[in-house]
C-alpha cells in the first residue's frame, strides 16, 4: 500500500472518542471551585454562562460593595462591567496496568479561563438588571485544540489530558424579570462543524517520504446551541435551574480522492470526524444564607452521557461505546468571615460514565471523589489608605482541590492477551488562582 495515502488515512479517520470538560471537573472559575461548583442557585460573577447564565441579572461584588458602603459621593449606577482572568495548575497523576499506558504519565489539564460582562442598561435604561455575558475556559498546555485519533483500545482517560484540549465557549443575556427576586437568562454554547475535500494527485508508490500535488478545502462554521438559566431568590433561600447543551467537532463529509502516478489507480476515500463531545448537563441548585454570613450549597448535575454520537463512517465499523449517563452531587459551604474576607468548603462526587465491562475498548474514566477548599479577598479604597484613589474593587480568589479518582476493574467480555481485563486509578491535586474587577 502506498504510504503517502496510509499516513493519510491515518491521520483522517474517526475515531471513538469523548471529551470532556475542565469546568465540569475542575470548576469553571476559583471562586465556584472553592464550594465544588455547588452555586447554580446563586452565582453572580462572569462565570455564570458556565454555571447558569441566569446569573448575570443578579447583583454583583461591585453593586453590592457599593450598598453597603456609607460614602454617599460614590458613584450612582445601576450596574457595572466585569472583566475576570484565572489560570488553573491541575496536575492528575494515572495509574494502570495496561501496556501502552506511557503517554498517561504526561497527562496535564492545566488550563485558563476569561470572563467579561456588559450592563446593558449603560445602552438602554430599564428599571431591572439586563446583562450579557461570555466565559471562555481554554486549555494552557500550549495546545489550542487536541484531535486524538488513536485506536480504541490505546488506554486513555475520557475526561482529563487531550480529551479535555478544546476551547469552550459560552455567553448570552440574562434579564432580572422580579426585582431582587426572579432572573432568566439564554445563551450559547460554540464549536465547530463543517466539511470539507482533499485531492492528492502524483503519489509514488515508493516506501520514501513523497510530497504529492495536493488540494484541500476545509470550511468550518459554528455550531451555536442553546442554554438555558433560571434563578429565584427569596428571602435566605436561593434556587437554579440551568440547561446546557451538548456540543461536538464535526466534519461531515471529508471526501478524498488520491490518484498514484503508476498505473494511474485511483482511490475514492469518504471520510468523516466527530470528537471533543461533551454531553448535555441539567442542573438544579438548592442554597441558604444563614445569618448574611453562612451559606450551604447543594446542586446535582445530570450529565447525558448515553447520548454520545459517532461519526457517519465510522458507524460502518464499530458500535457506540458503552457510556452511561451520570449524577453528579456537589455540596458547598461559604463562611463570610469580614466584609472583604470569606473562605470557602465543597465536596462533590463525580461517578465514572464507563461500566464495568468493556468490548476492546480501553476507555479510562474514574469515580471522582472531590475535595476543595478556597477563599476570597476583596481589595476597595478602603482597605487602606494608600488604596484611597482605587476606583472599583479588585477581588481575588484562590482554590486548591484534591480529587481521589477511585481504582476500578474493567472486564472484558472476550479476554484475550490482545484484550485483558485492566485496572486503573488516580488522583489529581488543582491549585487555580483568579482576579476579578469591575469597569
Amino acid at each position: 500500500m502506498k504510504r503517502p495515502i496510509l499516513i493519510l488515512i491515518l491521520f483522517l479517520l474517526p475515531v471513538i472518542l469523548i471529551a470532556g470538560s475542565y469546568g465540569d471537573v475542575y470548576g469553571g472559575f476559583p471562586r465556584q471551585s472553592g464550594m465544588a461548583g455547588a452555586v447554580s442557585s446563586f452565582v453572580n460573577n462572569s462565570s455564570s454562562p458556565f454555571y447558569n447564565i441566569a446569573g448575570l441579572a443578579r447583583k454583583n461584588e461591585q453593586e453590592l460593595i457599593r450598598e453597603k458602603s456609607a460614602d454617599p459621593t460614590k458613584e450612582e449606577r445601576q450596574g457595572f462591567h466585569e472583566l475576570s482572568l484565572s489560570y488553573n495548575y491541575v496536575d492528575p497523576r494515572i495509574s494502570t496496568n495496561l501496556a501502552r499506558r506511557e503517554s498517561l504519565s504526561e497527562t496535564k489539564d492545566h488550563h485558563l479561563t476569561f470572563g467579561l460582562t456588559l450592563n446593558l442598561n449603560e445602552i438602554y435604561k430599564t428599571n431591572n438588571r439586563l446583562r450579557f455575558g461570555i466565559n471562555l475556559i481554554s486549555p494552557a498546555t500550549g495546545n489550542l485544540v487536541t484531535i486524538n485519533d488513536q485506536n480504541p483500545n490505546v488506554p486513555r482517560p475520557i475526561q482529563s489530558g487531550a480529551a479535555n484540549e478544546r476551547p469552550i465557549i459560552l455567553g448570552g443575556l440574562a434579564y432580572e424579570i422580579w426585582k431582587d427576586h426572579l432572573f432568566f437568562g439564554i445563551g450559547f454554547n460554540a464549536f465547530l462543524r463543517g466539511g470539507g475535500s482533499i485531492l492528492l494527485k502524483n503519489v509514488p508508490i515508493s516506501q520514501n517520504q513523497s510530497t504529492p500535488d495536493q488540494q484541500v478545502i476545509l470550511q468550518l462554521k459554528p455550531i451555536i446551541n442553546p442554554i438555558f438559566g433560571l434563578q429565584f431568590h427569596w428571602r435566605n433561600f436561593d434556587f437554579g435551574l440551568s440547561y446546557r447543551r451538548e456540543t461536538f467537532l464535526s466534519v461531515d463529509p471529508l471526501a478524498t480522492r488520491a490518484q498514484t502516478t503508476l498505473l494511474g489507480i485511483q482511490l475514492d476515500l469518504d471520510l468523516a470526524l466527530l470528537d471533543l463531545y461533551q454531553p448535555k448537563v441539567y442542573t438544579g441548585g438548592i442554597s441558604y444564607l444563614h445569618k448574611e454570613r453562612y451559606r450551604f450549597g447543594f446542586d446535582v448535575n445530570l450529565e447525558k452521557w448515553s447520548e454520545y454520537r459517532i461519526s457517519r463512517t465510522k458507524a460502518t465499523y464499530s458500535g457506540a461505546p458503552e457510556v452511561k449517563d451520570t449524577t453528579n452531587l456537589r455540596f458547598g459551604f461559604e463562611y463570610l468571615w469580614k466584609p472583604e474576607t470569606s473562605f470557602r468548603l465543597g465536596y462533590a462526587r463525580r461517578p465514572s460514565a464507563i461500566g464495568d465491562t468493556s468490548g476492546r475498548a480501553n476507555l479510562l474514566d474514574f469515580d471522582r471523589n472531590i475535595y476543595t477548599i478556597g477563599m476570597s479577598y476583596t481589595i476597595t479604597d478602603q482597605t487602606s489608605s494608600y488604596l484611597a484613589n482605587l476606583k472599583k474593587a479588585i477581588v481575588l480568589d484562590l482554590v486548591l482541590d484534591y480529587q481521589t479518582w477511585t481504582s476500578r476493574e474493567i472486564t472484558k467480555r472476550e479476554p484475550s492477551p490482545d484484550n485483558p481485563n485492566y485496572s486503573y486509578g488516580g488522583k489529581a491535586l488543582h491549585i487555580g488562582f483568579g482576579i476579578t474587577t469591575f469597569l
